[in-house]
C-alpha cells in the first residue's frame, strides 16, 4: 500500500482489520469479476476513500470506493 493522502490513510486505519481484509478481497475487475486488489493506494474523496490498485489475477486496474 502506498500513502498518497494522510487523511485517507487515517480513515483507512480507523477501520477494523477484519473489515479491511474483506474490502481488499471484494473488488470488481472487468476481466475477472470478483478479485483482490494489490499494490493499492488510498485516496481521500468527498464522501469516503478510494482504494486504487491492480487486480491480483490479471493485473488490470481496479478501484474500490468505501463510504464514510
Amino acid at each position: 500500500m502506498s500513502v498518497s493522502d494522510f487523511n485517507a490513510e487515517k480513515k483507512w486505519r480507523s477501520l477494523p482489520k477484519d473489515l479491511q481484509k474483506k474490502l481488499i478481497s471484494n473488488v470488481f475487475c472487468r476481466s475477472c469479476g470478483e478479485t483482490t486488489i494489490v499494490d493499492y493506494s488510498v485516496l481521500d474523496e468527498k464522501f469516503g476513500i478510494v482504494l486504487k490498485g491492480s487486480c491480483k489475477e490479471c493485473g488490470g486496474q481496479v478501484a474500490r470506493f468505501i463510504e464514510d
